[in-house]
């Protein structure tokens, strides 16, 4: 079965990088970095958009914590590394994304989009380590990482030079939300559950709503959707911590 889960993940990689080579580059929306609620307060430009990357901070610092305190737990591998590269990320993120939203340009993009690359590939790791084996998830740790971090390098540096493509950064973000569902379901784990999964995700894919919803939300409350996708995001990656505590 691992070797099943393996091929099946080699697949639908191969399938989604082929799609995306024959679909051609996707530049970055300049519409982008306009968002919904631009309210200054104690002089902070874009207040609420700022201060709700908190969350991330705080998930981030107690999850590094966490791993510092705790020599070994009982994710499959005891795979530390990819719990610290995880929160570290979310704590990059938290950072980074402030910065950005107080000046919303490419560069702060850039930094923000790292910080999370590092993140989703963390999680991915933790993810093959729990449902295909302990030493897959080790060993495609590092190689997960830097791929995430080369694809948000390579957008940058092709949109300085006019000709900004999105695509590998698009693998690093949709492609664990492919192969997962697949190899959940054809294995199971007992550290990193199907439920755990489910409501990661639930809290990913809330976020990704509010987002495309920034402007429409902003209309009907006082706090725009990509605020509110910032909270749902934190939550999202908070259970992984809670994960961890439980079977500490």
């Amino acid at each position: 079965m691992p070797r099943i889960a393996s091929l099946l993940i080699f697949f639908i990689s191969c399938i989604s990088i082929g799609y995306l080579s024959w679909y051609g580059p996707i530049a970055q929306d300049p519409a982008y970095h306009v968002f919904a609620d631009q309210r200054i307060l104690l002089r902070l430009p874009n207040f609420w958009n700022v201060v709700t990357n908190l969350p991330f901070i705080i998930v981030g610092i107690f999850g590094l914590l966490f791993c510092k305190s705790n020599e070994s737990f009982s994710l499959p591998g005891e795979n530390r590394m990819a719990c610290i590269f995880f929160f570290v990320g979310i704590l990059g993120t938290g950072i980074s994304s402030g910065y950005y939203h107080i000046i919303p340009d490419n560069w702060g993009l850039f930094w923000d989009r790292l910080t999370m690359a590092v993140s989703f590939m963390a999680f991915f790791s933790l993810v093959i380590g729990a449902y295909v084996s302990n030493e897959a998830g080790k060993k495609i740790l590092v190689p997960l990482v830097l791929f995430g971090m080369f694809s948000v390098l390579y957008w940058i540096v092709t949109e300085e030079q006019g000709a900004g493509d999105l695509r590998p950064y698009i693998v690093t973000q949709f492609l664990p939300m492919l192969v997962i569902p697949v190899i959940m379901f054809i294995r199971s784990s007992l550290s990193i559950t199907r439920s755990d999964i489910l409501i990661i995700a639930s809290g990913y894919g809330l976020a990704k709503l509010f987002e495309s919803l920034d402007a429409v939300i902003y209309q009907i409350i006082p706090l725009s959707g990509h605020s509110l996708k910032h909270l749902a995001a934190a939550c999202s990656a908070y259970w992984l911590l809670h994960i961890l505590k439980r079977q500490s």
